[in-house]
């Protein structure tokens, strides 16, 4: 075969090779190229989901950390110095008031009281001696005068009465009166002695119930830092700083418990007392305690900007402990019938909050204005009725005037 023959072949090969891959390839975008059916379906109205309004009730939450404390805690000190005799109780341990906790053995004391009552009975035993000395110049005095009387009566009559006679009667009257005036102060010195006397006896005496620490409440020994034979000193050494130090015991009334929480500046305004709380305390899985706002100190802390605020909660089971850690959610400035929309509804631009409505099949942008956001819903004040179907997301939407399919859903959130 020759040059030329072969060339022709060459040629052919590739012709039929180019038009059985021009088939293939047209093939191909026919069978990728959509059918008009499909075609028709695509370009049709989308399907919008739309949601009415609901009225619930919604409050603005403030979530916060806190910790539960004791209603009322005691630290109890010593007043006396001593070894301690006794000690009654332990930690865990319910008491009651002016239940004995403790005592404190001071002999010497008890010696003094005894002293002061042989004193108090010294000074009674003068005091009335003092008085029956002033009745016996009372009783001079009234005769002295007596005396006086008739001496100058008898002169008066005639008779003789001498002056001699006269002025030693006279100055008989005069010292008996002196001397009731020196029995009288006698007895006010007596008396003075006696309640001196009364008075230490009675000092000692509250000294000597200081020797017996009682529980100043009903409730519950916290800590027990004292064992018997302790020697105990009167408290000296707490300070602002480290109130416990050289106590003896803690009680805590734990009946109520008081849930102390901080509300930060900008929410400051809106509590108020009696707004609903819930305290999950740590360690009860989430379980809730439901309580209200019971009081809050109306100052803020210059570090923190922060107002304490307390809430009570019964605790007639003893169930709570305090020191633990909770968390609480504060409803402040509650709205039970408000108006409200999902909040991923609601979007904003320069020209301020607005949700998409349907009307007549096509998407239409709704200004409206809101108030507050609680629980993925959003309050809204003005521009929207309880009718009106609002776009339930923005995500996805068409752009307004966009002819739309709508198919209302129920709103769950």
């Amino acid at each position: 075969m020759n040059f030329t023959s072969r060339m022709g072949i060459t040629v052919l090969v590739v012709v039929v090779v180019a038009f059985g891959a021009g088939g293939i390839v047209a093939g191909r975008h026919l069978a990728a190229s959509p059918s008009p059916v499909n075609s028709s379906k695509a370009d049709g109205p989308s399907r919008v989901e739309v949601v009415r309004p609901r009225r619930v009730m919604v409050a603005r939450r403030l979530q916060t950390n806190a910790t539960l404390e004791a209603f009322e805690e005691a630290d109890l000190f010593a007043k006396v110095s001593g070894y301690l005799s006794d000690v009654r109780v332990d930690i865990g341990d319910h008491v009651k008031a002016g239940q004995v906790l403790a005592v404190i053995d001071v002999p010497e004391m008890e010696q003094e009281l005894a002293e002061a009552k042989a004193q108090l009975e010294s000074k009674q035993s003068s005091l009335e001696l003092a008085r029956r000395q002033l009745d016996h110049y009372k009783a001079n005095i009234t005769l002295q005068n007596a005396l006086l009387r008739r001496r100058e009566e008898l002169g008066a009559e005639g008779h003789f009465v001498s002056d001699r006679t006269l002025d030693e009667v006279r100055a008989g009257a005069e010292i008996a009166k002196a001397d009731l005036s020196v029995a009288e102060a006698n007895r006010d010195l007596a008396a003075n002695q006696v309640d001196v006397a009364a008075a230490t006896v009675e000092k000692i005496k509250t000294l000597l119930s200081y020797t017996q620490i009682v529980a100043p409440f009903d409730g519950v020994v916290a800590r027990r830092l004292v064992n018997r034979g302790d020697l105990v000193q009167v408290a000296t050494t707490a300070t602002r700083t480290t109130p416990t130090a050289g106590s003896l015991f803690t009680v805590q009334r734990i009946d109520t418990i008081r849930v102390f929480c901080d509300v930060p500046e900008n929410d400051v305004p809106h509590v108020h007392i009696g707004d609903p709380t819930i305290v999950k305390p740590s360690g009860f899985d989430g379980e809730p305690f439901f309580g209200k706002v019971t009081r809050f100190s109306l100052r803020l802390d210059p570090e923190t900007r922060n107002m304490r605020t307390e809430i009570d909660l019964p605790n007639p089971e003893e169930r709570l402990y305090p020191g633990t850690y909770a968390e609480v959610s504060l409803e402040m400035d509650q709205r039970p019938d408000a108006l409200t929309v999902p909040a991923v509804a609601v979007g904003s631009d320069g020209d301020g909050n607005f949700v998409y409505t349907i009307n007549g099949d096509r998407i239409t942008r709704l200004a409206i204005k809101t108030g507050l956001t609680d629980n993925g819903r959003i309050e809204v004040t003005e521009g929207l009725s309880e009718e009106t179907p609002v776009v339930a997301t923005l995500k996805g939407v068409p752009p307004p005037r966009t002819a739309v399919q709508p198919s209302m859903v129920h709103d769950n959130s």
